[in-house]
């Protein structure tokens, strides 16, 4: 897994390569969103567009950190998620927590004004 990040629409995009499937993948990336947290970062998008496989330990740093953004009056929206994700996501009810968008560009459109 790699990991990279940047700033769009106010939003701090992480955007994450390969597979989340070990205990480090997972503790890298909570690290990573507990930093922005620490820097008061409220408004966090996941670029998934680019992993192709997550464990339940990705999913459950995807719900630490929708209920840590949540307590903060944040928010996290997850950017591309292929069909194996988005399979998974609705499988453990994230879409339902989460805003899912299909493209960046979307994700763009509607954030562009927030």
């Amino acid at each position: 897994m790699d990991i990279g990040g940047r700033e769009r629409n106010k939003f701090h995009i992480i955007d994450v390569v390969g597979k989340i499937d070990r205990l480090k993948d997972s503790i890298i990336l909570k690290s990573y969103v507990n930093s922005l947290l620490e820097k008061n970062v409220i408004k966090i998008a996941l670029n998934l567009s680019q992993v192709t496989y997550l464990d339940s330990g990705a999913l459950n740093v995807l719900i630490y950190s929708h209920n840590t953004l949540k307590k903060r009056d944040g928010l996290l929206v997850i950017i591309e998620p292929n069909e194996y994700v988005k399979d998974v996501l609705d499988v453990v009810g994230l879409n339902k927590l989460v805003k899912i968008y299909a493209t960046e560009e979307e994700f763009e459109n509607e954030t562009k004004h927030s």
